[in-house]
């Protein structure tokens, strides 16, 4: 009959490296550092879209998230490591205006009633693009996916452009400062012993930067600018430390797609805020 050996006594240098074995799961991935280019895309892109929102001109608005859409289009697929960059880009940059088109001719709610048409459109584009290019068939389902989330974020774009509370008070101004502002996060601590606090302390500074843009501007405190600056500060710095770990975000078309796609990754959060029955 035999009995089971007691577990050697595990010491804390022992976990700690094991911590730190675990941080380094992909020794591929690009070291944790400051990208400027990546912040400098989202800052720009944010204060487009709450600028353009500000200005109370849906149409200034509508060709701000087409831009960033364009921008996303010409830089997504060598971010993902697309075997077929330029047909990707031309799938998801024709998207891009499509989009914009169906915004357009939809003056009046209900604001979002023909971008499911541009959406098909890049479906079918995307199905059709391995069809026309034997390279594209290569790790499809790959590929795919891929396109399928560039897709998913530029068409997510539109929802900025759903909400009828337009003006300098309204969530997209507030949010578009917010994100800007939380940027300033990813330049001080994407670093290999602080990354690990942006996500929490961009979420920190998103929302107290909602508040003061929505006091300024209102001259009241509601818990709405809070919201929006907490949880879209959060998800757009996840997906720019996401990226960063893609070996191309160094070049500079990567490094715009990137924060471009995190800024338009907060519209559906701008869309769920803006109807609920918060003050």
């Amino acid at each position: 009959m035999s009995t089971d050996l007691p577990a050697e006594h595990e010491s804390r240098a022992a976990r700690r490296a094991l911590r730190a074995g675990a941080a380094q799961a992909d020794p591929a991935a690009p070291t944790a550092r400051p990208r400027p280019v990546m912040a400098a895309s989202a800052v720009v892109v944010a204060l487009a879209l709450a600028a353009a929102a500000g200005s109370g001109e849906r149409i200034l608005e509508v060709v701000v998230i087409v831009v960033a859409g364009l921008l996303v289009g010409a830089g997504w697929p060598y971010l993902v490591g697309s075997r077929t960059p330029i047909g990707m880009s031309a799938v998801l940059m024709v998207t891009a205006l499509a989009l914009g088109a169906a915004l357009l001719v939809q003056a009046e709610e209900p604001y979002l009633e023909h971008v499911p048409a541009a959406l098909a459109l890049g479906v079918v584009a995307m199905c059709l693009h391995p069809l026309v290019q034997a390279s594209a068939r290569v790790h499809l389902a790959e590929s795919l996916a891929a396109t399928a989330l560039g897709l998913v974020i530029i068409c997510g774009g539109a929802l900025f452009a759903s909400t009828v509370f337009v003006g300098a008070g309204g969530p997209v101004v507030v949010v578009g400062v917010a994100l800007a502002v939380a940027v300033l996060v990813d330049l001080v601590l994407e670093r290999p012993r602080l990354s690990r606090w942006m996500i929490p302390a961009a979420m920190l500074v998103g929302g107290l930067a909602g508040l003061l843009v929505h006091a300024l501007v209102s001259g009241g405190l509601d818990a709405w600018p809070a919201l929006l600056g907490v949880t879209g500060a959060g998800a757009a710095v996840a997906l720019r430390r996401a990226m960063a770990q893609q070996p191309a975000v160094d070049s500079v078309p990567a490094a715009v797609a990137a924060g471009a796609a995190s800024i338009l990754l907060v519209a559906p959060l701008v869309h769920l805020v803006a109807r609920l029955p918060l003050s």
